[in-house]
């Protein structure tokens, strides 16, 4: 039987995307397609000329279309699959269905944006949601879409050491180079509980010190700072951690928590979005209170093997690579 043919869609290839390429590259000969907005109306309105281009020429070579995230480089190969009865699918992250206007972050703070991304929603075959969350705002939004929520994975892999005896360190990890992103994190109550907590080591990875020097004037000496670290450098820092915060203001799902409970970190999160449904009932959901979180992390003593193991098997259970394979095949 001949394979079926997809074009792969999206805008930066992060690890999440990698993983769905290489899902769909198990079953499908997958064309991929960068879309590189640039910043301006010109710039961007230049990239989607060259995307019209593109699908004028190509769209009849292939069977699906599939799109990580809706935004700009979605609507065009919507439209391109709708008029020539092609099948397509959009993966919602998030960043879709989010307008938190404070901190201008989500496709719905601009009209313009958020047109291109609702179109798109109405008109595709299918939209993935990541997370129940996102499920439910995109019910709300776009109530006559057709949607199916697969959780979003974690690509993993067996890892070299067990997991033992964990080291009194708090760790976060994510992509903050702005103001934006330093507020969207949490970074700002994480910074302020490692003042709590002086007995415990915290670690920031992922975050631009030269960017955000007025951010980080007082920063407690038990705090550490490392700027992007690969991917597959990561397990270190999670094996040794006794718990994983993600102090988030909005998160669709969160790929790093599900990542860090796998290796056994006890998870601390908000009540925001996603989080909630990654961490069940094997961490702590909080509110954003420094002095209330740190009171609560002094009076638990929950750190052992087998609750470090059911951490992890949450995790496996319902986050892995295999669990999204299965789920993704049957659309096609």
């Amino acid at each position: 039987m001949q394979k079926k043919s997809i074009l792969f869609v999206y805008v930066n290839f992060s690890s999440f995307v990698k993983s769905d390429c290489e899902i769909l590259s198990s079953f499908a000969n997958v064309t991929k397609y960068q879309f590189k907005p640039g910043k301006g109306i010109v710039k961007t309105g230049y990239s989607l000329f060259i995307q019209f281009l593109y699908l004028l020429i190509n769209i009849w070579r292939y069977d699906n279309v599939f799109i990580w995230f809706s935004d700009y480089h979605s609507l065009l190969p919507v439209l391109f699959a709708k008029i020539t009865g092609k099948r397509s699918i959009i993966v919602i992250g998030g960043y879709e269905v989010a307008r938190i206007k404070s901190l201008n972050y989500g496709a719905l703070c601009s009209k313009i944006r958020g047109f291109f991304c609702i179109t798109a929603i109405k008109s595709a075959t299918l939209n993935l949601t990541v997370s129940g969350y996102v499920d439910r705002k995109l019910r709300y939004i776009a109530p006559r879409s057709n949607r199916k929520m697969i959780y979003n994975c974690v690509d993993i892999q067996p890892f070299s050491t067990s997991i033992t005896a964990k080291e009194k360190l708090i760790l976060t990890v994510g992509l903050v180079e702005n103001d934006r992103t330093f507020y969207l994190k949490g970074i700002d109550t994480f910074i302020e509980l490692a003042k709590h907590l002086p007995h415990y080591r915290f670690l920031i990875i992922g975050m631009d010190e030269k960017k955000l020097k007025k951010q980080l004037k007082s920063v407690p000496c038990n705090l550490t700072i490392l700027g992007r670290v690969p991917h597959d450098q990561l397990e270190s820092y999670y094996l040794r951690s006794e718990y994983y915060f993600q102090l988030s203001r909005s998160e669709s799902f969160g790929v790093s928590v599900a990542e860090a409970m796998f290796y056994g970190c006890i998870p601390v999160v908000t009540n925001e979005g996603g989080l909630p449904e990654v961490v069940g009932t094997t961490g702590f959901i909080v509110k954003r209170d420094a002095l209330y979180i740190s009171n609560l992390i002094s009076s638990n003593i929950q750190n052992n093997s087998d609750f470090n193991k059911e951490i992890s098997s949450r995790s496996i259970n319902l986050f892995s690579r295999e669990k999204r394979a299965e789920k993704i095949k049957q659309q096609f």
